[in-house]
């Protein structure tokens, strides 16, 4: 993600796509409440992302509330760690958020 940083001093949109809680194992089609492990691991990923804190969202599998719920599989969060080195230290915002189907997160992320 760092080697991309650079890009956006030429005005290029750095776009990753993923989800920040993504078991469809566990997705409830009724569209109830979110569990507590999904919003576990969603707030913790969003105060490590706001506090611009690298070191613990690369160590995730060591640190993060609720993974094995939260991602069975790394796919669908390792791209929010390229977007970070993308986003070199630039200011954090999460402009959509919200939960589908109980656990499924909605939250997008934004770098600057």
């Amino acid at each position: 993600g760092r080697a991309l940083a650079p890009l956006r001093d030429d005005g290029v949109l750095v776009l990753a796509s993923g989800g920040m809680v993504h078991n469809l194992g566990r997705i409830d089609w009724d569209g109830g409440k979110p569990p507590a492990w999904a919003s576990n691991f969603e707030g913790w990923v969003r105060e490590k992302l706001a506090a611009n804190d690298v070191d613990a969202l690369l160590a995730y599998r060591e640190k993060a509330p609720d993974l094995k719920l939260a991602h069975p599989t790394d796919d669908h969060f390792v791209p929010l760690l390229v977007a970070l080195g993308a986003g070199a230290g630039a200011k954090v915002t999460f402009p959509i958020d919200g939960f589908e189907y109980g656990s499924l997160s909605r939250c997008a992320v934004r770098f600057g």
